[in-house]
């Protein structure tokens, strides 16, 4: 069974506005997905159906086989979403308060929160800001809080929105490394991108949106010879190239 099954999912905003239309996907366990767009494609929407932060206004979205829309919580401790926006999932008055904002909403004891606060900084290379307020962090160190967040809570899934946005390139090259390990480690990663030179090279499939529709479901490097139909600019290490070049070469 996949991991993510989406069938005939079609979002309609309350302005008539369709953002998905129609979309049919499977994700397998393990993978590393990207999905591009141009700006208003519905990249984001599509991950916001994941954990049940939107409601399809037709179709079906499962996780492990459960439709999200009749369990949503179930969802959420499998789904963790990662927003473009990380100050606005950032509630913690500390760096350590924050990650265990959701382990603590799950009922766990006080050690296994301890336990899980500890491993999920360590992780993202924030044990030593763990006592600072969030908001003396970098944009980076602020985008791995927000990961931390979300990997202390155990999800299988870890949907990224934009990840790289407003960041600078220390501060790429330090996330995308924790998404790497992460992917390593096991878990399934779906990331959404309009610039696909800092992470096409370590993707296992690209999927593209076009006014809510998936045109384009395939490795990377077999459909770059397409995209830019769909707005989207080819990766420089294969415009001038051929291939795929990872950022932390």
């Amino acid at each position: 069974m996949p991991l993510i099954e989406i069938e005939h999912l079609t979002h309609r905003f309350a302005d008539g506005t369709c953002a998905l239309d129609g979309i049919d996907l499977t994700v397998e366990a393990g993978a590393f997905v990207l999905i591009a767009g141009a700006n208003g494609s519905g990249k984001t929407t599509l991950l916001r159906h994941l954990n049940g932060l939107l409601h399809a206004s037709s179709g079906v979205v499962r996780i492990d086989g459960v439709s999200v829309a009749k369990d949503p919580a179930r969802a959420r401790r499998r789904v963790g979403l990662v927003f473009q926006d990380v100050d606005t999932q950032i509630v913690g008055e500390t760096v350590a308060d924050d990650v265990a904002f959701g382990p603590e909403n799950l009922g766990l004891s006080r050690a296994d929160i301890q336990d899980r606060v500890t491993a999920a900084l360590d992780a993202m290379d924030l044990t030593a800001a763990a006592d600072l307020p969030p908001h003396l962090l970098s944009g980076g160190q602020k985008r791995r809080l927000a990961i931390a967040g979300v990997l202390a809570m155990d999800p299988r899934i870890i949907a990224f929105d934009e990840p790289f946005s407003n960041l600078d390139h220390p501060g790429v090259r330090s996330v995308l490394q924790r998404m790497i390990d992460l992917h390593a480690a096991g878990k399934t990663l779906i990331v959404t991108t309009h610039d696909l030179d800092k992470v096409a090279a370590h993707a296992d499939r690209l999927l593209v949106l076009d006014h809510g529709r998936l045109v384009i479901d395939d490795y990377p490097v077999a459909c770059m010879g397409r995209i830019e139909r769909h707005g989207i600019r080819q990766p420089c290490s294969y415009r001038f190239g051929g291939k795929l070049e990872s950022w932390l070469n």
